[in-house]
């Protein structure tokens, strides 16, 4: 599928900086002159294994559960507006051609207050909301999720539905989100997806 929210990575990335300049205090970073955002892109193909395989990502050191391994989709943001070069790493597995499902870890600076974390996560679901006039918000609720600071939303952009939840570690941002069209929408996946992510304390490969 890949042609709604989750196909435009580039303009999903720029809601996250978004939230992240709403996150980080003018004080913290001197903006330099005012600039194009550049980006530079890496992405691994890996091969489809059975369905719904745990997996764990290096970047964010957190583990989920996908139907099929994922692609892997690194990107780099220069952004002139807050002078800070921010890290994004997703990870996208279809189920069939209807229907996607993400992790996506974005690293911000360690020096940010985490006080701002609500906000963040405010700014980033307007982010998303403002890139498309399309996309229309069902829901959204502000909660913890093992005591970090969370956002679960509900997004219809004309037939697709994007639902996902965000959540704050620290300097780290996690979004775990399915994406479908409206007719084939399943609860079932969705909970199964989101519930299976967990945060790791030891190093671990990827597979």
């Amino acid at each position: 599928m890949q042609t709604g929210i989750v196909g435009g990575l580039k303009k999903l990335f720029l809601a996250l900086s978004m939230g992240c300049m709403a996150w980080i205090s003018n004080s913290a970073l001197a903006a330099p002159a005012a600039g194009d955002v550049k980006t530079e892109a890496k992405i691994e193909k890996q091969v489809v294994v059975n369905p719904w395989q745990e997996f764990h990502a290096v970047a964010g050191k957190c583990r989920v559960s996908f139907p099929t391994n994922p692609e892997h989709v690194s990107q780099k943001l220069t952004t002139p507006e807050i002078g800070y070069d921010l890290r994004y790493d997703a990870y996208i597995s279809s189920m069939d051609k209807q229907t996607v499902f993400m992790l996506l870890v974005a690293q911000y600076p360690e020096y940010v207050d985490q006080t701002y974390a609500q906000m963040s996560l405010e700014a980033f679901l307007n982010g998303i909301l403002t890139y498309n006039p399309e996309n229309q918000l069902i829901f959204a609720d502000l909660l913890l999720v093992g005591g970090h600071e969370a956002l679960d939303f509900f997004i219809r952009a004309g037939g697709v539905y994007f639902k996902g939840r965000a959540i704050m570690v620290k300097n780290s941002l996690y979004l775990i989100a399915m994406e479908c069209d409206v007719q084939i929408y399943d609860e079932q996946n969705y909970n199964k997806f989101v519930d299976s992510f967990k945060l790791v304390t030891t190093e671990v490969k990827a597979k």
